[in-house]
């Protein structure tokens, strides 16, 4: 029977093998580095330059050329070269013919195999000859062995491929050292990682998003999973519908837009999957030629929202890709936009046209008006120009606490006193019974001017939407944690799927104005944000037609 190998033959075979998993898993995080860096840029010249930048890290050489193979024509034509710490212009370097035998470059062609030769003049010269061009740093190209020997000690040769196509040849040289197969194996997946960035970066130079996008998801169908990973990076939704109405491709934005995986809809028709598709096809037009696409704002309802959806659509022969991304955002500004300008023209109007009208009566020369008349009249000018003050005030102080400008105190405050004085303040104002429930006393921080103006906007608030004089209910109320204050009416109510949104700007229960009362919608937006920075927060309970309540909670103090 054999005996066991000894001790250092085992340690010997344990380091082999780890220095083997050692480098492979260096390779594979290069590798991965390489995409990320790649990926970066979409400029085609950054690309080769920062493919060079890795492999003048990883590898020796004195010398690199990339080229690109038109099949059409049968022509090599140079992308990129840079020899002796020289860039060489590519253009100065004329197109080679891909020969029928022979030549190192043309075999890559002809083969789709890399070719690693550690021995380049010997192989020139040698029996089977073969062609080698040699370029130097001006730019000179010379064509081996017809014009001599070379000075070039070893190259690596490898393909560029696409859709199982070799499209381009990367060609690495070196003057001293020899190249080993870890070192092919290495520029193979620098090039893989080069071949996918370059495809990208044309795709983008390439007219309009959408048309990029459509030949990346074209490019999919053979490197799925290589481009799909650089079109994750893309912002906007990317799908790709076919002639035939089935849907082939679906990125990670479009996903996260629609909400929609891409196994939900992948190999299944557009009219069945993709949310609002009746419309999307009616509205959004195919640009079928060279022209810019043409943007189409869509509705489209998803999951009981609306979202606001920004379609490109570019024609192919094959289907259509289209891209979108969410302008819901955009869209609600404008609407809030657009309803800040209609309630605050609407607040101001009536005001403004009281105090014009009272103004220019009190100036006529032809009216003899009595000393009551004219009392009334300046009154009128008072309380309007009150109401302006007032309207003016909260537009200010919106706009201050959205940034972040108002500050508030953190004092003790009697909840129970504050709430007593500013009942009694605003009872003759409000035309309609108040009842205060309060403890002697009860103490919270926060900020006392701050807490009596949330308190003055609830109480207004319910009076305004208490139509029929109910009465109204104050509560203050003490837990381990909190002091609260309820505000409570018998008015109208809010509607539950309303609640949530009465507490932003200018949300009016009846945009139109045209039931409720008047006011900028500012309010309870106030009151919300003043008791957030406070520590505190403010919440809504009601039922429509059986009133509502308002409860302040601020902590202790």
């Amino acid at each position: 029977m054999p005996g066991e190998p000894p001790n250092d033959v085992i340690a010997n075979q344990q380091r082999v093998e780890h220095d083997d998993l050692r480098r492979k898993a260096e390779t594979a995080q290069l590798l991965l580095d390489a995409a990320r860096y790649l990926g970066e840029t979409l400029e085609i010249e950054r690309v080769y330059d920062r493919f060079h930048e890795l492999l003048a890290d990883a590898i020796q050489h004195d010398g690199v050329v990339v080229s690109s193979f038109d099949e059409r024509e049968s022509l090599i034509r140079c992308e990129y070269a840079w020899v002796e710490g020289e860039h060489v212009d590519p253009t100065s370097l004329p197109p080679l013919k891909v020969a029928a035998e022979g030549g190192m470059q043309s075999e890559v062609i002809r083969t789709g195999k890399p070719l690693l030769e550690n021995d380049v003049g010997g192989r020139v010269a040698g029996e089977e000859g073969g062609t080698f061009y040699d370029v130097d740093r001006e730019g000179t190209v010379r064509k081996l062995p017809d014009t001599g020997p070379t000075h070039v000690q070893a190259a690596m040769m490898v393909p560029v491929k696409h859709e199982g196509r070799v499209v381009g040849v990367v060609q690495l040289m070196s003057d001293e050292r020899t190249y080993t197969e870890e070192d092919l194996e290495l520029v193979e997946g620098l090039v893989g990682q080069m071949g996918a960035a370059v495809r990208m970066a044309r795709l983008h130079a390439e007219r309009g998003r959408a048309e990029a996008a459509e030949a990346a998801a074209q490019a999919v169908a053979a490197e799925r999973e290589q481009a799909a990973r650089l079109l994750e990076a893309v912002g906007d939704g990317i799908f790709y519908v076919r002639r035939d109405g089935i849907v082939r491709f679906w990125n990670r934005s479009a996903e996260l837009i629609v909400g929609l995986s891409s196994a939900d809809v992948i190999d299944r028709p557009a009219a069945e999957v993709v949310p609002g598709w009746a419309a999307i096809e009616e509205q959004v037009a195919v640009t079928e030629d060279d022209s810019v696409p043409r943007v189409a704002r869509v509705p489209v309802e998803i999951g009981g929202r609306e979202l606001w959806l920004s379609f490109v659509a570019v024609g192919r022969p094959e289907g259509v890709v289209y891209a979108f991304r969410d302008l819901t955002s955009e869209h609600e500004l404008e609407r809030a936009k657009s309803d800040f300008i209609a309630t605050v023209s609407h607040e101001l109007r009536t005001p403004m046209t009281a105090v014009y009208g009272a103004a220019r009566t009190l100036m006529r020369p032809d009216v003899d008006l009595s000393s009551d008349q004219r009392s009334e009249l300046l009154e009128m000018i008072a309380t309007q120009s009150e109401r302006l003050a007032q309207i003016t005030e909260e537009v200010l102080l919106a706009s201050r606490l959205d940034r972040g400008e108002v500050a508030v105190e953190q004092d003790r405050v009697d909840i129970a006193k504050l709430a007593r004085r500013t009942v009694e303040t605003m009872q003759p104002q409000l035309s309609l019974e108040v009842t205060l429930d309060a403890p002697a006393e009860a103490c919270a921080t926060g900020d006392r001017d701050r807490i009596q103006q949330i308190l003055i906007n609830l109480l207004d608030n319910a009076a305004k939407y208490s139509p029929n004089g109910e009465k109204i209910t104050v509560c203050v109320s003490e837990t381990a944690e909190h002091v609260r204050v309820a505000v409570a009416d018998e008015g109208v109510g809010i509607a539950p799927t309303e609640q949530g949104a009465i507490f932003e700007k200018f949300y009016r229960v009846d945009p139109h104005l045209t039931q409720t009362p008047g006011g900028t919608g500012l309010g309870l937006y106030i009151c919300r944000e003043l008791a957030q920075r406070m520590g505190g927060e403010i919440t809504v309970d009601s039922e429509p037609s059986e009133g509502s309540t308002f409860v302040l909670e601020l902590p202790r103090g």
